[in-house]
């Protein structure tokens, strides 16, 4: 049992263009009480737009409000899956090292170019591993040539990308020599992450055919396996 006044203040509220589910949140009355109650109430065209209005902001916001939930699970999912993944490698002996640095140096190392002992990639953390894999050959950060390969649109960034590649690396700036630049159409994408773009670095050994000849005998033995 409601009192009259009760009811009167549910058909103005319905009438100044609130939402049976509003009106049944704000007076703890529940809807169908309110829509036998408001049945015969003529709303306005205001009236009705308010209603569509907060319809559609509460649509908006539920959206917004499973999208943020999904992005959350998906981003721990990933967290926990990368985990995983880590736990399967699990700490990387000297052997491991040795034949993942032999898979990269077969994709990306100098197999034909003049005799030469040479690596070029633009990821760091490759490059930091390429450094570690060296060590296994006896083969020391002094030893190396680095030459920067940059598009003509980072000219100007030339001294601050090479200062991160010395930080990142520590190495040293006299060990670089003349930055090449090439002229190519850059992405959108690319545009976006200027911050990003580190150029493509090339890391030559001095005096490394003897270790270079090793290493190719031993990706012969392996494509040959």
């Amino acid at each position: 049992m409601y009192y009259p006044h009760i009811k009167e203040t549910t058909i103005k509220m319905r009438k100044n263009g609130e939402s049976l589910g509003d009106i049944s949140k704000k007076l703890n009355i529940a809807k169908s009480t309110l829509s036998f109650w408001c049945k015969d109430v003529l709303l306005s065209g205001a009236a009705i737009k308010k209603i569509k209005t907060k319809g559609k902001i509460k649509s908006v916001r539920g959206l917004l409000k499973y999208s943020e939930l999904k992005r959350r699970e998906r981003i721990s999912r990933n967290i926990l899956q990368k985990r995983e993944g880590a736990t399967a490698v699990g700490e990387l002996s000297s052997r491991d090292i040795l034949m993942i640095g032999l898979g990269l140096y077969w994709g990306e190392g100098y197999k034909y170019e003049n005799g030469e002992f040479g690596f070029t990639n633009s990821n760091p953390y490759m490059m930091r591993f390429y450094f570690k894999w060296l060590k296994l050959w006896r083969i020391e950060k002094d030893v190396l040539i680095f030459r920067l390969t940059l598009n003509e649109f980072f000219r100007r960034e030339e001294s601050n990308i090479k200062l991160f590649w010395i930080n990142f690396l520590n190495i040293k700036k006299e060990q670089f020599s003349k930055t090449t630049y090439i002229k190519t159409n850059l992405k959108k994408a690319s545009l976006k992450d200027m911050g990003k773009y580190k150029g493509i670095l090339r890391v030559k050994v001095r005096k490394g055919t003897c270790v270079r000849n090793k290493i190719l005998g031993a990706i012969d033995h392996i494509s040959n396996t």
